[in-house]
């Protein structure tokens, strides 16, 4: 009997590991095809898959080098997750200025370098509110990414706009965890259909056109 129950005992823990074996391969699979709809709006060049299975490209968007990244942000506690995309592409050389706009500023923003900044930068009217306006070294020319500015942050999930030097980013939220599920079981589920190449369209392009007033930089409108 002892034996049995033994053998009953390993055969259960055998089904277990494969049934946990499964359900990561489907969720790994899930995350990585989050991003797979870009390839239709982004020449994609390079793609690197983190440790938690979420995509990292890099590619090109009309001419102009772009980079997407997920992040899971689950640090706060009784705030739903949230998952955010990071589009960032890069300025010409030798260009200046760094900016950074966060709005609804909290200490689990861990992504923003603007918690290191220390020369505060007074908005120009009609920028968001409760935000948080800071520069590393100077300001750019607020004048010149006033429209964009305002453009980008009427929608309230964009979450920061990061101008360095090298690079500008804009941090969006794309998906929320599922209400229900977290309240009960305290577990981040997402909807985990791919992100529509539609949306991931017009947040680049938008990003684009900040680009070009800031540095330049050409934008084809018809594209």
């Amino acid at each position: 009997m002892t034996q049995f129950i033994f053998v009953m005992a390993a055969v259960f823990s055998v089904l277990l590991w494969r049934m946990y074996q499964h359900h990561h391969r489907m969720v790994m699979q899930a995350r990585s095809d989050l991003l797979s709809q870009s390839s239709k709006v982004i020449n994609i060049k390079k793609s690197v898959a983190d440790r938690a299975g979420f995509q990292h490209l890099l590619g090109d968007f009309d001419g102009t080098s772009v980079g997407l990244k997920l992040e899971v942000d689950n640090l706060t506690a009784r705030k739903l997750p949230v998952m955010w995309l990071h589009i960032t592409m890069r300025r010409p050389e030798e260009s200046r200025g760094s900016l950074d706009i966060l709005v609804r500023p909290h200490t689990s923003d861990v992504f923003s370098p603007g918690w290191n900044w220390n020369k505060p930068v007074t908005p120009l009217k009609g920028w968001p509110q409760h935000a948080r306006y800071v520069s590393r070294e100077s300001a750019p020319s607020l004048e010149s990414i006033d429209s964009d500015v305002k453009t980008i942050f009427a929608d309230q999930r964009a979450k920061e706009l990061l101008i360095t030097p090298e690079t500008v980013r804009l941090t969006y939220l794309i998906r929320q965890a599922e209400r229900g599920q977290y309240l009960l079981l305290r577990s981040a589920e997402f909807d985990m259909q791919p992100i529509d190449s539609a949306e991931i369209a017009a947040l680049t392009r938008q990003l684009q056109k900040l680009l070009a007033k800031l540095d330049g930089v050409r934008c084809d409108e018809a594209a």
